[in-house]
């Protein structure tokens, strides 16, 4: 009989070491949920500034390309001004 009521008494405190580790992890769930939440709202954030930043480099990508035209222009422009000038001097 004693043999059985100390089997009990180990068994009863293998359950509370199970329930105290139970509670244990249940409090670092909760944690990592709250630390996930803060990455899956920092992870949103990331993306939208990489599509921003994608908008923003095809913007300037034709602004740049809108700028080499008309510098491409103006130096067109001032040859043919100046072969007309030589031309016109001669």
């Amino acid at each position: 009989m004693s043999n059985l009521v100390d089997e009990v008494r180990q068994i009863e405190g293998s359950v509370m070491e199970i329930s105290r580790l139970q509670e244990i992890f249940a409090e670092k769930v909760l944690q990592q949920e709250s630390e996930i939440d803060g990455i899956h709202q920092l992870v949103v954030g990331a993306t939208e500034n990489v599509k921003e930043g994608n908008e923003d480099i095809r913007e300037a990508i034709k602004n740049n390309a809108g700028f080499r035209v008309w510098i491409l222009f103006f130096l067109v422009m001032c040859s043919f001004s100046l072969l007309f000038l030589d031309w016109y001097d001669s």
